[in-house]
């Protein structure tokens, strides 16, 4: 597979019409995650990437930020776009950070969506079976996690989603007569590395894929290395923007993490964790095939340019000893076609009547069900549940009011979330038995006990609560009292 050679094929044996089907069911199912799923998968994408803009608006003191940026190890693409996006709004009378960070998940999706459709256009044409046309698919468009990462404004979503698109212009047939696709790819993989320096693992192997497997011309491959090189030093000019001063992130980034060790302070697995990770999480016992394809590609189609972008993406990242598995989020593109081709090697070599299998056929039904059923929680459930707290009190106190709580503070998630909040917020504190509050104004309390609130203030307003009332009826087994759930008050001195 994926020799390359010209010719003509049949654009998608499952029909257009199928497709189209497939396709306008996955931008609407990436559409309704990326309203509701607000929030952050993880403190980088928030405090890495909007504090970081935060600070060049003025809205978030230097102090308030976390050590990354005094140890210029962050790209700063991403804070100059939410710069950019913040301008773009104030331009219309409104820089409201829930309508921005709306549109990064909406402008997420449409890039996710995008890299998705091109993928399936470069690599259809190798998948001979018509049911593995459709699973490839539907696998590529409906795939829980998959879909979650999709509406993420991450870099690992998106130095992700702009590889595929390169790694598309590359593997299409229809487009290699000249050196333009490979100039773009280049540019795509440069923006790629920009966004997440990890990504030069997958951007080499295809690479020596070309030169060794396919044998390119130089030619493209020089354009290629251009177009890349165009985009690191524009991802070069905007860190010098957003710092101040010239500097290179990758090379603080190799320094810090990984010479100092600063990485393995968060914690270190052994190598085969991301195995045992990825079997856990994504629907045991189905998430074997995550792990299990690659190893039958590996062994049984070295030559593939799945296995030369996969393998040394995935092993360096088990050499290193600090793994969290939204690392490898950039390389969740590539499972669909990887599990088809698996699939194909196992009905070539061992079985031949392996889609007239009940057992097969029943395992298959089982997994989209249980897929369906993570998908539409996903769809519709909160990255971070906080976000609706924010949101609240953004919406509703428009004015200055001072907010205090019981013994933990809403705001301070690891660092002190300021691109949320009105500058007219003022955070008082923790109550203790010695706080006196002297404001003849009403102020606002948030604790996750509501008798702290209601003993001491009999006359309160309840403003935000984690969880409506009519869920405390479904209260089976005590989960509600074993959940963290904030409320936040309003009341008058």
């Amino acid at each position: 597979m994926f020799a390359l050679k010209t010719g003509t094929s049949q654009y998608f044996g499952i029909g257009s019409y199928k497709l189209g089907r497939i396709q306008l069911v996955g931008a609407f199912v990436f559409l309704v995650t990326a309203v509701f799923s607000t929030g952050f998968h993880h403190w980088d994408e928030h405090f890495q990437i909007l504090e970081f803009a935060g600070w060049k608006l003025g809205l978030s003191p230097v102090q308030d930020l976390p050590w990354e940026f005094a140890a210029r190890i962050r790209p700063a693409i991403q804070p100059f776009m939410v710069v950019q996006l913040h301008h773009l709004f104030g331009l219309f009378g409104s820089t409201d950070p829930f309508a921005i960070t709306l549109f990064l998940r909406v402008l997420s999706a449409l890039l996710s969506f995008a890299a998705i459709t091109l993928v399936l256009r470069a690599f259809m044409p190798f998948v001979n079976e018509p049911l593995f046309r459709k699973w490839f698919a539907l696998l590529s468009f409906f795939l829980w996690f998959s879909v979650y990462n999709a509406v993420r404004s991450s870099s690992e979503n998106w130095s992700g989603c702009l590889f595929m698109i390169g790694l598309a212009l590359v593997i299409k047939k229809e487009h290699r007569a000249g050196i333009g696709p490979y100039l773009i790819a280049g540019l795509l993989f440069g923006l790629a590395f920009t966004f997440r320096m990890q990504t030069a693992l997958m951007i080499t192997g295809l690479f020596a894929w070309l030169v060794f497997i396919h044998r390119e011309a130089w030619s493209k491959l020089l354009a290629m290395v251009g177009g890349t090189l165009i985009s690191v030093a524009f991802g070069i000019w905007i860190d010098q923007w957003f710092y101040g001063e010239w500097t290179l992130t990758v090379l603080n980034y190799f320094d810090v993490n990984m010479l100092q060790g600063k990485a393995d302070a968060f914690g270190t697995q052994p190598w085969y964790a991301y195995f045992v990770d990825t079997v856990m999480v994504t629907i045991p016992p189905f998430s074997l095939a995550f792990v299990v394809a690659p190893l039958l590609l590996i062994f049984f189609k070295p030559k593939s340019v799945l296995v030369w972008i996969f393998v040394p993406f995935v092993l360096a990242h088990m050499m290193i000893g600090h793994k969290e598995l939204r690392f490898l989020f950039p390389v969740v593109g590539l499972l669909p076609i990887m599990i088809i081709e698996a699939l194909d090697v196992v009905r070539t070599k061992w079985l031949p009547q392996l889609m007239g299998s009940r057992i097969f056929n029943g395992s298959v039904k089982l997994f989209w069900v249980a897929n369906l059923v993570l998908l539409s929680v996903v769809m519709f459930k909160p990255a971070d549940a906080q976000i609706a707290l924010y949101k609240t009190i953004y919406d509703n106190y428009p004015e200055p009011i001072t907010m205090y709580n019981f013994g933990e503070d809403p705001y301070h998630r690891v660092e002190l979330i300021n691109f949320y909040s009105r500058p007219g917020l003022e955070l008082g504190g923790t109550i203790t038995d010695n706080t006196r509050i002297t404001s003849e104004r009403p102020i606002l309390i948030a604790t996750m006990n509501p008798s702290d609130v209601l003993d001491r203030w009999p006359e309160h307003e309840l403003v935000f609560a984690s969880l409506p009332d009519w869920v405390k009826h479904f209260n089976f087994n005590g989960w509600l009292e074993r959940t963290d759930q904030w409320y936040v008050y309003e009341v008058n001195n």
